[in-house]
């Protein structure tokens, strides 16, 4: 009762002070540095800072720890039943009054502890409990280890590599027993609720699959302010979750498989919690993405959810995939001493290991690639990922996908004197660089180069170190993410699929990036979980604006009206007018649905509109001009389209065997799909293997498609 008083007295004092001139004034903002734990465990943090912002711009200081902690404290623990068992979670009540109340079910186990000889092998499904099982705590977190030189550092959001300090907080509790999820329950009744159920969202957090957790997003805005159940997972990561040896010794996939099984899990139990099972929206951003767009084109993802929303990634990406894994296991062995011959041994003797010293080797991945992701195994990713596009895999699924304007920004701002701009040398040296590291034909890399270099030269300004900064970002944009999305939109849309794309236009103001930086990787994701609602967190430090806010209840209105009806626009019409006191443009416009033809697509920023053809130029370029480059290099070296010559740092893919014939999938109607001419040879391709049984294709010439001249 002390608690709720204070509270109640600080909202007094915010509301006074704020002079009755809209809810925008009158909002309570906690921070700390571990505002996205559990509540019980923040209550034995550290004191807080609590704050209560007016439209005169001033902020009032209040030390009274039990005030702030009353904001948040919680009301009662519900409790629920599962398949496994009862879980007792936690009400929250959060920190601005136009959000209503959440309860948060923390660390629920989706599957058995994947140790000992579950090590490499697909999860089970976890085992019941007795009693009421606490969900008040995040569980640990999958093993990881954050150190510079091993991350990926280019292709992680800002926020995430210049808080490596902060990070580290939320990474510090690490077991292979990981495989647990998090459940973000609004507690508001909606008119558009179907029978009393609630939509539901699927989180998967990117990292370059070897580092992140879901327990560093909190679900809890989100899903007061869209009125959908959010849940975020962990999976496993990096050798752990994606070690192959290119056969059965180990397949693979394991951090997709864990995916899959917490996707399996949320469909049997979400509607203890009044979520329903037949609107599961799965969404992710970066390698998350990727994630979300492979599962889109997996068989064993049938059933599990109806809509994909996809942020920066797709299965396209050069880094979606590992096609060189056996290369990568092999160096890892030898570094731990498990460089057997036989791959059955070398994995035996990687189980045996202690998981740290699996972490912490360096295996260095080629550029702009991965070298412990996905790979297609012919079982969970049965062909490569554009083939299954064009067969139409994913027709089945409603999807929203899009970019940000700069995500490039990373590749450019570790040039020596970028702030400045881009010096005529440090331009020809990236480009040359991405070029020797991206394509293996020896021959024709200077004809590419060079074409490169025409295609991204603003020619009416071609001296001006600025101007050649900014086309050296759109460089690697429209390369790794923004091909990559028009080819996956274009697939989908073709036969009339649902898809819906965006482009983000808009990021916040903080030291984190250069002034001359644009929206880059990553920067949507504060405004898709409602972060500017309550103010600065440790991850997301910005001095967020009204502009902020409004554009953030934007995002989340559309995110959210997609997973419950597969239209943006639909049911919750945009209003932000508790922010402004006039109706944002948001209101005034209709995103409409994309198609290869028009390429319809919603520039979302502080001015938003419709616009047709996103890069269309360059998107050609990579899309069209550039295989052709490769096709006529081919031909003049007579070497066939399905042999392609590797880096020289790279070596090709040992001779492997695949097993269709052993996969227990069901039965499926998917759109008839028209294959291109590639997927025909393809295909002709694989029925006339050499087959040694009646259920084993032996591969013997494997194409190297981490070399080829596409968006990947």
């Amino acid at each position: 009762m002390e608690l709720f008083d204070s509270a109640l007295s600080l909202r007094i004092i915010s509301q006074q002070l704020g002079g009755g001139q809209g809810r925008w004034t009158r909002r309570i903002a906690c921070q700390s540095p571990a505002q996205h734990r559990s509540i019980m465990s923040t209550l034995e943090g550290p004191s807080w800072m609590c704050f209560s912002r007016t439209t005169a711009g001033f902020v009032l200081w209040v030390g009274l720890l039990s005030s702030c902690v009353a904001s948040v404290r919680t009301q009662q623990h519900p409790v629920v039943t599962t398949n496994y068992g009862k879980l007792r979670g936690v009400k929250v009540t959060l920190p601005n009054e136009i959000l209503g109340p959440v309860e948060q079910y923390l660390g629920i186990p989706y599957a058995l502890s994947p140790t000992g000889e579950r090590r490499f092998q697909p999860p089970e499904p976890p085992i019941s409990w007795p009693g009421i099982r606490n969900a008040t705590h995040l569980a640990p977190v999958c093993p990881q280890f954050l150190e510079d030189r091993f991350l990926l550092n280019d292709m992680l959001p800002v926020w995430f590599t210049a808080n490596l300090d902060t990070v580290v907080t939320y990474v510090q509790e690490q077991s292979e027993d990981c495989l647990y999820l998090n459940i973000y329950v609004p507690l508001e009744d909606d008119i558009h609720d179907e029978n009393g159920l609630k939509p539901v969202m699927v989180y998967i957090h990117g990292g370059s699959f070897v580092e992140g957790t879901g327990n560093m997003i909190d679900g809890s805005i989100l899903a007061s302010y869209g009125n959908v159940i959010v849940i975020t997972i962990n999976y496993r990561l990096g050798v752990l979750g994606f070690l192959s040896t290119g056969d059965q010794a180990a397949k693979g996939n394991y951090g997709l498989l864990d995916q899959i099984q917490a996707l399996r899990w949320i469909k049997e139990n979400i509607q203890a919690f009044k979520g329903d099972p037949k609107r599961v929206t799965i969404f992710g951003s970066g390698a998350g993405a990727s994630c979300v767009s492979l599962l889109t084109l997996s068989h064993y993802s049938e059933d599990l959810f109806q809509k994909a929303i996809i942020q920066s990634g797709t299965a396209l990406s050069s880094w979606a995939v590992n096609y060189q894994p056996a290369k990568y296991t092999r160096s890892l062995a030898e570094k731990v001493g498990c460089n057997m011959l036989d791959t059955i041994d070398l994995v035996e003797c990687l189980q045996k290991k202690n998981y740290k010293e699996l972490i912490e080797q360096y295996v260095t991945p080629a550029k702009y690639h991965i070298a412990f992701g996905p790979v297609i195994d012919g079982d969970v990713i049965p062909d490569d990922p554009q083939i299954l596009m064009e067969q139409g895999e994913f027709l089945n699924y409603d999807i929203m996908l899009g970019v940000n304007q700069g995500e490039g920004f990373k590749f450019v701002d570790g040039i020596v004197d970028s702030e400045d701009g881009v010096s005529a040398n440090d331009f020809d040296f990236a480009v040359s660089d991405f070029v020797d590291h991206l394509y293996g034909y020896p021959e024709g890399k200077d004809t590419l180069r060079e074409t490169i270099k025409f295609m991204y030269t603003d020619w009416a300004d071609k001296e001006n170190q600025e101007t050649r900064r900014k086309t050296l970002v759109a460089l690697f944009t429209d390369h790794q993410w923004v091909a990559p999305a028009v080819a996956t939109a274009d697939l989908h849309a073709q036969y009339g699929s649902p898809t819906y794309f965006y482009a983000f236009y808009h990021h916040c103001q903080s030291d984190m990036k250069p002034s001359w930086a644009d929206s880059a990787h990553g920067d949507e994701v504060p405004y898709v979980f409602g972060i500017p609602m309550i103010g600065p967190t440790d991850l997301f430090n910005c001095n967020f604006s009204k502009n902020d806010v409004m554009l953030s209840a934007v995002v989340m209105t559309y995110w959210t009206n997609f997973a419950k009806t597969g239209d943006p626009n639909q049911p919750v019409p945009q209003d932000t007018k508790f922010i402004h006191t006039k109706p944002n443009r948001f209101e005034e416009v209709a995103w409409n649905k994309y198609n290869p033809k028009d390429q319809i697509y919603l520039h979302i920023g502080l001015k938003p509109r419709i616009r047709d053809h996103y890069r269309a130029t360059k998107v050609a370029f990579w899309l069209e001009l550039v295989p052709h480059l490769h096709n006529i290099n081919e031909f003049f070296q007579y070497v066939s389209t399905t042999t392609k010559i590797p880096p020289q740092d790279t070596t090709p893919y040992p001779y492997t065997k695949r097993f269709p014939g052993k996969n227990n999938w069901p039965s499926t109607t998917r759109h008839p799909g028209v294959p291109s001419a590639n997927t025909k040879q393809s295909t002709d391709q694989r029925k006339s293997g050499d087959l040694t049984d009646e259920s084993t294709v032996v591969i013997e010439t494997k194409r190297d498609y981490s070399t080829e001249l596409s968006v990947t």
